[in-house]
């Protein structure tokens, strides 16, 4: 139901175990399309811009396409220890403190996979991160998700969550027990000290770091802060992300966020239009004021609402963004929902989003069709990031693949992946 309802979102937003390879339906190859325009600096954001060699690369236009075939990564079929197993948000990475690669398969009971290498990962039965499902909106509990990670040293794991309160599951709190009318969302901090094999969560709501200005309300479409980017650094050392705001009054978009100490759910701060000064208040500890969260949008028509991948890319000398979006006015290629990408020098003007490859999703899924995809994320092997917050020339697209029986959505969701060529 969540992959069904994060399609619609993508439609309003428009208007309108080693690895085996296999040859799959539901992604398409797209040859890329030059013309991409350079992005602009904006003053205020840390001198992202100033990077070593962004002349030279601005020369070429950014180039990304698919390299290769298929390669399966987790087959829910033989490796799920339980249906709650399997990649409901984007992958995400990290090299742990003994020298382990850990692969985080994000649901509301959140597992991982283990081992030395991307390539050679084994599945571990054991839940790193059980959701509370509490009751109670105010105390930002319910059903987690564990979104992006930081960590310097591979032992003490920060991750922002994906916190969905699904008040239509809570007697009493949803008369019309739809999903997708009590859906209200907020971003929250989990930490694990033993290296990623458990989060634990400060007591609440102090885990709380961004959140719509409004209570929960039943009765209307999804709100509050949704599916936060990998975190990645800026030259200034301090770490940003972004994340998907959906505001009461209907508006919508990209917001980023920037924290000096990203282990303190109180140190991120939204870029407001000249700095970060943007803070995202509790509604329920202090008065509402507003309708809107405390930022300005990002990248406004030209990345839709993408945040689902954030690099910073060693050969294109920008940042790295990947999602799945519809097409749009300022989009460079056929016009189809598919696989994304733009680049920015300074994380706030974005270049118009640039397809990939078509992509069929659950919500434009046709009954004996190409089997529908989501989650789309860049992992590369290659990074000297710890949290793979960086990519270069030959990484790899990760993405989940449902699975349909009967012209019904099962259980089933694998994760794939597929290499990318990146040049410019």
């Amino acid at each position: 139901m969540r992959a069904r309802c994060l399609a619609r979102l993508l439609l309003l937003a428009a208007g309108v175990v080693a690895c085996s390879f296999a040859t799959r339906p539901g992604l398409a190859g797209a040859a890329t399309q030059p013309g991409l325009a350079g992005a602009a600096t904006r003053p205020g954001l840390a001198r992202a811009a100033t990077r070593p060699g962004l002349a030279r690369a601005a020369q070429a236009p950014p180039q990304v396409r698919i390299a290769g075939g298929w390669q399966t990564v987790f087959d829910w079929a033989t490796q799920a220890c339980a249906p709650t197993e399997g990649p409901d948000l984007p992958a995400r990475a990290f090299r742990d403190y003994r020298g382990r690669v850990q692969l985080l398969l994000s649901h509301y009971v959140n597992f991982r996979l283990v081992g030395p290498s991307l390539e050679r990962l084994h599945r571990d039965c054991r839940p790193v991160l059980r959701s509370p499902q509490s009751a109670a909106p105010s105390l930002f509990e319910d059903r987690e998700w564990i979104a992006s990670l930081f960590t310097t040293d591979g032992r003490d794991v920060w991750a922002l969550v994906d916190e969905e309160y699904q008040g239509n599951r809570h007697p009493g709190s949803c008369p019309g027990r739809s999903y997708f009318q009590c859906w209200y969302n907020a971003v929250t901090l989990v930490r694990s000290t033993n290296g990623g094999r458990t989060y634990v969560r400060p007591p609440a709501p102090r885990q709380l770091v961004a959140a719509s200005p409004e209570r929960f309300r039943p009765g209307r479409e999804p709100v509050g802060v949704f599916t936060p980017s990998n975190i990645v650094t800026g030259p200034d050392g301090a770490r940003y992300a972004l994340v998907r705001v959906r505001n009461p009054d209907g508006t919508r978009g990209v917001c980023l966020l920037r924290a000096r100490q990203p282990g303190s759910p109180t140190s991120w701060r939204a870029w407001t239009g000249s700095g970060f000064a943007g803070r995202f208040a509790d509604p329920y500890g202090s008065p509402l004021s507003s309708s809107e969260a405390p930022c300005a949008q990002v990248g406004r028509g030209a990345i839709a609402e993408m945040t689902e991948s954030l690099t910073y890319n060693t050969v294109l000398h920008r940042y790295l963004l990947v999602g799945l979006a519809p097409p749009g006015p300022e989009s460079v290629g056929a016009k189809v929902t598919g696989i994304y990408f733009s680049t920015s020098t300074d994380l706030v003007d974005w270049t118009p989003r640039q397809l990939i490859a078509p992509a069929v999703t659950v919500q434009g899924y046709a009954c004996g069709g190409s089997l529908p995809i989501a989650y789309p994320s860049v992992i590369d092997p290659r990074s000297r990031s710890r949290t793979y917050a960086t990519s270069g020339r030959s990484p790899f697209l990760y993405f989940t693949q449902f699975d349909y029986s009967g012209c019904r959505r099962t259980e089933q969701r694998n994760l794939i992946r597929v290499p990318l060529e990146v040049s410019g």
